[in-house]
């Protein structure tokens, strides 16, 4: 096999291997995700998880990786707020990987941890977008125009991350609701007909994280 078939071989097995283990942290989450447990959950032998992924930190940041770049596919043609509140609803359905997420930011917080940048470039990612829709609310004065969009970037990304965290001890508690009633606050409502897509686009299956709008 020519070496540029070889290659797209493993290219194809590791993203395989990495939609499987998607799967199975959106059921188990991140509790015994220890490589040898993450490779009999997948079905494939340790050596060859560790060949694609040297280290359970890599394979989990791919996973989230991999994961954010689903939910921007998935996200097409929607506003960002309105993709944001779709993305509460159907966390609902895939505790594990909210579980994964909050504990690997968490685990980040550690000054020495390997990929510490990545999830802190990750949140300054995050912020432009959500900078530019508050923006354009204010031009269209749903937001006070005196608002700083930056600082509300920010808060929004904190209160979302709290409302999961309370989510995962409370299965009960409507993270969804209270976001809404955040953004409301703020002056920042998605149009009424994307609302009312939201529940329907449910319908078809997704994997999305919170805090990739």
């Amino acid at each position: 096999m020519a070496a540029g078939g070889r290659y797209a071989k493993g290219r194809e097995r590791r993203e395989a291997i990495l939609h499987s283990a998607l799967e199975t942290f959106s059921q188990l989450g991140s509790r015994g995700a220890s490589l040898s447990a993450i490779a009999r959950n997948i079905n494939v032998s340790p050596a060859l998880l560790q060949y694609y992924f040297a280290s359970r930190d890599e394979l989990l940041m791919e996973v989230i990786t991999k994961w954010d770049q689903e939910n921007e596919a998935a996200g097409a043609g929607l506003t960002h707020f309105a993709d944001w509140l779709k993305a509460i609803r159907h966390n609902q359905q895939i505790p594990g990987l909210v579980h994964l997420y909050m504990t690997c930011v968490v685990e980040a917080t550690d000054p020495d941890h390997p990929h510490r940048d990545f999830y802190r470039q990750r949140y300054h990612s995050l912020t432009p977008e959500i900078v530019e829709e508050i923006r354009n609310q204010q031009r269209r004065g749903s937001v006070a125009a005196t608002a700083d969009p930056e600082r509300i970037a920010r808060i929004l990304l904190a209160t979302i991350e709290g409302l999961q965290i309370r989510w995962l001890h409370e299965p009960d508690f409507d993270m969804f609701d209270e976001f809404l009633y955040t953004l409301r606050t703020f002056g920042i409502v998605p149009p009424d007909e994307e609302l009312a897509e939201i529940d329907a686009a449910l319908a078809a299956p997704r994997l999305m994280a919170v805090t990739t709008p």
